[in-house]
């Protein structure tokens, strides 16, 4: 292992859970056509309530189609955030040490290490660094839990691994 950089600590509780996968799910450009198709099925729903055109069958379910469209980022969020509810680490302190080489976490007497290359990009957003494993596993790290000279220096660690920026996609 190579020589650690910075070292991070924060309680994985379930807010900081629902702020990232938010952020996750924001990213997503199915589920935003998602969700404006889903507005448009509602407004024509409601020209059908409104006397517009006489079929209350079709505008029901042009509504009940709109409103899961217009939901689905919810529904999702909700069902991850009840998957993650069973995390080993779940409302635990974390200690995150970044080195060069690798990531390693630890909660109490467990944890793991990934090397660089397990990763498959990440985003940098609002609530701070996905690191994804694949297109839907991602471990998060919050700004919060490190200063803005972390932050920059995570990113350089980031960047000098090959680790691909997916902030644009």
């Amino acid at each position: 292992m190579s020589e650690t950089i910075i070292i991070l600590n924060y309680r994985l509780t379930r807010e900081l859970w629902q702020q990232f996968l938010d952020a996750h799910f924001s990213s997503n450009l199915t589920l935003k056509m998602r969700y404006l198709w889903g507005v448009l099925c509602i407004m024509i729903g409601a020209l059908g309530f409104g006397g517009f055109y006489d079929s209350p069958v079709i505008a029901s379910l042009l509504l009940a189609t709109g409103l899961f469209g217009v939901l689905s980022k919810h529904l999702l969020v909700a069902k991850f955030l009840r998957t993650s509810c069973r995390h080993p680490f779940f409302g635990e302190e974390l200690t995150v040490a970044i080195s060069r080489d690798e990531l390693s976490v630890r909660s109490g007497t467990s944890g793991y290490r990934q090397p660089w290359n397990n990763f498959v990009g990440y985003r940098k957003r609002a609530p701070g660094f996905l690191l994804y494993h694949d297109r839907t596993a991602f471990f998060f790290i919050p700004e919060g839990a490190m200063s803005a000279g972390q932050a920059g220096r995570f990113k350089e660690i980031l960047d000098a691994a090959g680790v691909p920026d997916l902030s644009g996609s």
